[in-house]
This record gives C-alpha cells, sequence and structure tokens, in this order.
C-alpha cells in the first residue's frame, strides 16, 4: 500500500553523505544508501521542475526499468512453468522423476502470491454512501475514477492497493488517523491516495510486488543462514564452526544465489528511486485539490505519528476510548513556522524509517511549498456526511483497537 506517513541548508544534499548503519548486512547497507542517494537526486530534479512551474512527468526512465525488470522475472516464472509442465508429463527415470519433484518445490516455494486485505472492514456504498461519493468526488477532483472498494482498519495509516487476482483498487483508511485529522487535512489524505490512483501507482506497484515477492524468494531460496544462527554445529565457546565444510558450502550456496541477489539489488533499488518519485508526485496532486498548506500540515502531523501512537496508547491503559483521545488532537491549532521547522530537523535526523519506499518528511514538505496552491474544493454536506459515517465504526472498533495498543503482539 502507499502510505502516509548538521546538514547543508540545501535539502538536497541531505542523508546521501550519512555513513551505513553499522550491523546491516551488505545488501541492506546498499539498500539503503540506494535510497538515500535517490532521495536526493529526486528531490532536487522535481524540485527544479516544479521552481519553473513545469508539471513533471509520471512515466520515467526508471518506472519503464521497472517494468521490464518485471515483466523480464514473471515471463521467466512462466516459462519455468510451462517447461515444468512438459517435463512432467514426459517419460523418464528416476533421476528425471527426481529433477522434476525438486522442480516443483521450487516453483512453489517462489510462485507469486494474491494480495489480500486483513484486518479491515468493508465499507458497502449501500451503507456508507456519504462516504463513496466523498471519495468519487476527490478522485473526479485530481482526474482519476474512484476505487473500487473502500476499506477501513485500525493501523495509523492509509493507502490504495490492487487486491487479489481480479487486481481490484483499494482505499484502505485507518480509523485513527482518519479520527486526529481536521477537516482540510482528511481531505488531502484522500487527494493524495486518489493522487495514486490518477499516476496509475497500483499497476505499477502491484507488477512490481509480485515480480519482487518472486525474485526475494528465488534469492533466498539458496541464501545460508547468518552467522549467528542457530545451529548444533557451532561451538559455542569458542563460536566457531565445527562443520568441516560448512564455509565452503556456504561459499558455494552464495555463488549460487549471487545471480538472483544482485538482480534483487538492481530491482529494489529502480523500485525505490520509483516510489519516491511518486509520492512527490501525489503530494503535488494533492496540493491542487486540498491546498499546499493542508499538505503541509498533513505531513506534520504524520511526522509525529509515533508520538500519537503512544498517546492514544496511554489512553487505552488507562482504560480511555482512544479514539476519543484521538479526537482531542482534531482541536489543536494549527502548525506554527516553528513547529514546521522543528518538523523538518527531526527528519533531517531520520537515517533509515521503516517505510524507507517513502521520502524522508523535510524533502516532501519543501517540494510541496514549491508549488504554491490554494483549495480547489470546497467544503460540503458530503464530507460530514462521511465524517459522520466513519465515525460511527469508533464503537465497533474501540475494543479491537485498545487490545492492539496495549498488547500489540497479541
Amino acid at each position: 500500500m502507499s502510505e502516509l506517513h548538521p546538514h547543508s541548508s540545501s535539502p538536497t544534499s541531505t542523508a546521501a553523505a550519512a555513513p551505513p548503519r553499522p550491523g546491516l548486512s551488505w545488501f541492506a547497507r546498499r539498500r539503503v544508501e540506494a535510497l538515500d542517494q535517490a532521495s536526493a537526486r529526486i528531490h532536487g530534479v522535481l524540485l527544479a521542475q516544479v521552481s519553473r512551474g513545469e508539471r513533471p512527468q509520471a512515466s520515467t526512465r526508471t518506472s519503464r526499468g521497472v517494468i521490464a525488470i518485471s515483466v523480464l522475472v514473471l515471463a521467466s516464472y512462466a516459462i519455468a512453468l510451462v517447461l515444468l509442465v512438459i517435463a512432467t508429463v514426459a517419460s523418464k527415470n528416476v533421476i528425471g522423476w527426481f529433477a522434476v519433484v525438486l522442480g516443483w518445490l521450487i516453483v512453489v516455494a517462489i510462485a507469486p502470491r494474491p494480495h489480500r486485505l486483513e484486518d479491515v472492514r468493508l465499507l458497502p456504498a449501500d451503507d456508507y454512501p456519504s462516504t463513496h461519493r466523498l471519495v468519487a468526488a476527490v478522485a473526479e477532483s485530481v482526474g482519476t475514477p474512484a476505487p473500487d472498494l473502500i476499506a477501513v482498519s485500525i493501523e495509523f495509516n492509509a493507502g490504495v492497493a490492487r487486491i487479489g487476482w481480479g487486481r481490484r483498487q483499494a482505499l484502505v483508511i485507518g480509523l485513527p488517523l482518519w479520527t486526529l485529522l481536521t477537516d482540510d487535512e482528511r481531505l488531502a489524505l484522500l487527494a493524495h491516495e486518489m493522487g495514486h490512483l490518477r499516476g496509475r501507482d497500483t499497476a505499477l506497484s502491484h507488477l512490481a510486488a509480485v515480480a519482487h515477492g518472486v525474485l526475494r524468494r528465488a534469492a533466498t531460496l539458496l541464501t545460508p543462514l547468518p552467522d549467528d544462527a542457530y545451529s548444533d554445529f557451532v561451538d559455542d565457546r569458542r563460536d566457531v564452526s565445527e562443520a568441516t565444510m560448512n564455509a565452503v558450502g556456504s561459499l558455494v550456496l552464495r555463488v549460487l544465489s549471487a545471480p538472483a541477489t544482485l538482480l534483487l539489488l538492481l530491482f529494489e533499488r529502480l523500485a525505490a528511486v520509483e516510489s519516491q518519485r511518486r509520492e512527490y508526485l501525489a503530494d503535488l496532486r494533492a496540493a491542487e485539490v486540498a491546498g499546499t498548506s493542508a499538505v503541509v500540515r498533513l505531513l506534520v502531523t504524520t511526522e509525529n505519528l509515533p508520538g500519537l501512537h503512544t498517546l492514544a496508547a496511554a489512553g487505552a491503559r488507562r482504560r480511555e476510548d482512544p479514539f476519543a483521545v484521538l479526537e482531542a488532537v482534531r482541536e489543536r491549532p494549527g502548525p506554527t513556522a516553528q513547529q514546521v521547522a522543528a518538523a523538518r530537523q527531526r527528519a533531517r535526523e531520520q537515517d533509515l524509517r521503516w517505510d524507507a519506499s517513502h521520502p524522508r518528511d523535510d524533502l516532501r514538505l519543501s517540494l510541496a511549498e514549491a508549488r504554491a496552491a490554494e483549495r480547489s474544493m470546497g467544503a460540503s454536506d458530503v464530507q460530514h456526511g462521511a465524517d459522520r459515517e466513519l465515525a460511527g465504526l469508533r464503537g465497533e472498533l474501540t475494543r479491537q483497537l485498545s487490545d492492539e495498543l496495549v498488547h500489540p503482539y497479541y
């Protein structure tokens, strides 16, 4: 899903020169460095285009590269599957049968998996008409068809995705996030997610996600266990292996898995670059509908989601309604210039985020502010009706949210 989420004065020179985080593997360090470099490079290009009044293009060489590798991976898998079927029905000896069985085990192990919505509450149009009309109105303002499905979850998040083998487009609204946002921020959130649909981001991300899953499972199929993995072959007193051929076997496995691993590294770099660029474009589209100030406020709010999550968890431990705690956050005044500057500084100090496919918030803020835009979609009774419909779900989800906040691992 596409989630919301002492350096140079130039925001494009932030994390590219930061040292890699210690303790990460070579693969993880290269991926982090690629993301950092992508943040700086893409931000600089888009900022220059927006400053000149240009509209960035949706398709680039990077997006075409992601598509090309995805098609290559999936086509290779399909060819392997066809050849395996032919080999299965052909006459063969015992060795041939062993090879076929092994082939089927590998094919099943790396097979594509459908994306399913889990732990969400679907909102039928007949039962939640205002919510569907609001989303449709925002989609029309952005210039894209409305999603096929709308759902809510108890996550502090929101996003769009293509789900199932039918690849239906779905919008999932995290009810805790929706509850704490102001009306302008809610509009900016919906416009951002509809911006992803306009750029056909879900189609590209679905293709890339399926190919990435196949490639990742293929790359890790032969990857040796890490040095600190539990093994009866390790002498704890010396922390060295007593299996004579363990090092040789690990080397052979690494060599065999190297092609898939290197292709995976290239693919993830291209996909991360493309993902970050499309987040920027979704922010710009949201500004055209909700206004730049609403997008800035939304980014400042979501930058502090860990703190708001802690606030709701504290309320749940006091046996308070967490939705009521989050509702009180809506009454806060808009961020001052000092608060925006503090949010920028906090973002600059981050090195690796769990949602590293997104640009850092200070980069997103600077690009959104570069295109000054007023709100083009006015307030309406539809939005108030949608707010009432979604607020009516809190009673059903309060217990589930409280349990998740107090016991997140159960």
